[in-house]
Parts: structure tokens; C-alpha cells; sequence
């Protein structure tokens, strides 16, 4: 069974309230939609909560839908937001797309049935953001925690990105440090720098490219540094993504 969709629809005008009611249930099949026409109602909604999308209309007797957004915004960051109404501008709309506003929808017979593609659009939207956040959680999750001395730097030597256990490997007090050096101080041959980045450039992968590298207290380790390159369209290396193990 579809999970049931909660909308919040904000418009003190309960003829335009019917008709966005009438053209969503149309389009949506399993959907429960809370209807609020003044302040008393939207904090109410506020208190509530569980909604999956608004649409809201820009003047208001109460308040204005730019008004609106960003109350919802502050309450729900995720909560997609369509802004549906007669009496906005291309001002209103820059200034509420700035605020976070998914989309603007003018009610008007040419635009009305665009409402329901809007709402489509827009949860699609909130979808493909919660799949990204969970993504990017569950690659720091694994970078962060895995054994091994992870990194990001760019062609200079410039660190992007470094793991705990790199931080450790390398003797530093924390991730900010390590990130602060460049890498190519930490070679304790700086031609041996230069020939790992030949190869890396040439053959796209190196691995336990065995090297000796300098701790932050001035002792030298060896460790196997493997790595990739990751280039742009136009075959440009943007940066090396390695890992270096004792």
C-alpha cells in the first residue's frame, strides 16, 4: 500500500482552496490534505507537523507566503514548499526561490493544472536531497571510520580531505591541522613526490607506491601510498583520492 500523502494548503480564499483540492485529489490517489485559512490554523499546522509538502498562496489576510516559507523552512528545512497564487511578482518569486521555495504556480485557468506537476516535481526534489544526505552520511560514516589512511588532494599538493586514522598515522592534533600543510611537505623525498604523481597521472591508478613520508614531530615512517586520479570532462585531473598505510 502507498504511504499516504500529507499536504498543508495555506489560502484564506476557500473558493481557491476547493479548486487546488479538487486538482490534487484528482492526480492523487492517497493523499490527506489539511486545509488552513488563518493564523490560529498554520500554527496549529506547526504544532502538528508530519506533512510532506505545502503550497501556500503569497497574499494573505494574516501574513504573506514569503512569510510563510520561511516559518516552514525554519520548522521543517526539508519540507518541500509551492507557492500557489494570483497575486505575486517575478520579486516575490526571486525572493522566495532564494528562501528556499521549491516552485511557483500562478492560479490562473492556463496555469492551474501545472499545480499538481509542481507537487510531483518538488517531492521528487525532497526525495533526491534525502537520498544525497544519506549517501554523503554513509560515505563519512565509512571514511571516517575505516583502519586506513584516507585523503583527497589536489594536484599542489593542497589536502581536501583527511580521515582520523591519517590524522593519527601522521602525528597530528586534529583533521584541521593536517589539512592546513600541503602534502608535498610531508615527502621526505620530494622527488620521490614527483615520480608517484607521474605515474598516477599516466596510468590513472598507482598502488603500494612505497615511500617515505614525514610525521609532524620530524620521524620518518614508510608507508604504501595507493591512489587514483579523478578528472573533469575535459580529461583534467581535479584531485587524487588515496590511502596510505604504515
Amino acid at each position: 500500500m502507498n504511504q499516504t500523502l500529507r499536504l498543508l494548503l495555506i489560502d484564506d480564499n476557500p473558493d481557491d482552496r476547493t479548486l487546488a483540492v479538487r486538482e490534487l485529489r484528482r492526480n492523487f490517489t492517497n493523499i490527506e490534505i489539511v486545509e488552513v485559512a488563518d493564523a490560529d490554523g498554520f500554527n496549529g499546522a506547526l504544532q502538528a507537523g508530519g506533512f510532506d509538502l505545502v503550497i501556500t498562496d503569497y497574499q494573505l489576510r494574516w501574513t504573506d507566503g514569503v512569510t510563510v516559507l520561511r516559518t516552514v523552512k525554519n520548522r521543517w528545512p526539508d519540507c518541500p514548499v509551492v507557492m500557489f497564487t494570483a497575486t505575486g511578482s517575478e520579486e516575490v518569486a526571486v525572493e522566495a526561490m532564494k528562501a528556499g521555495l521549491n516552485d511557483y504556480v500562478l492560479k490562473s485557468p492556463k496555469h492551474f493544472t501545472r499545480l499538481t506537476a509542481a507537487v510531483r516535481l518538488a517531492l521528487e526534489q525532497a526525495r533526491q536531497q534525502q537520498a544525497l544526505r544519506e549517501a554523503e552520511t554513509r560515505y563519512r560514516s565509512l571514511f571516517d571510520g575505516v583502519p586506513v589512511g584516507l585523503y583527497r588532494s589536489t594536484p599542489t599538493g593542497k589536502f581536501l580531505d583527511a580521515n582520523p586514522a591519517l590524522v593519527q598515522m601522521l602525528g597530528y592534533p586534529n583533521r584541521e591541522a593536517l589539512l592546513d600543510i600541503n602534502l608535498n611537505h610531508l615527502y621526505a623525498d620530494t622527488d620521490e613526490r614527483q615520480r608517484w604523481q607521474t605515474l598516477v597521472e599516466q596510468e590513472g591508478v598507482v598502488q603500494n607506491f612505497e615511500v617515505q613520508v614525514r610525521r609532524l614531530d620530524g620521524t620518518i615512517i614508510w608507508v604504501r601510498n595507493s591512489a587514483r586520479a579523478v578528472r573533469d570532462e575535459q580529461n583534467q585531473v581535479l584531485y587524487y583520492e588515496g590511502a596510505m598505510v604504515v
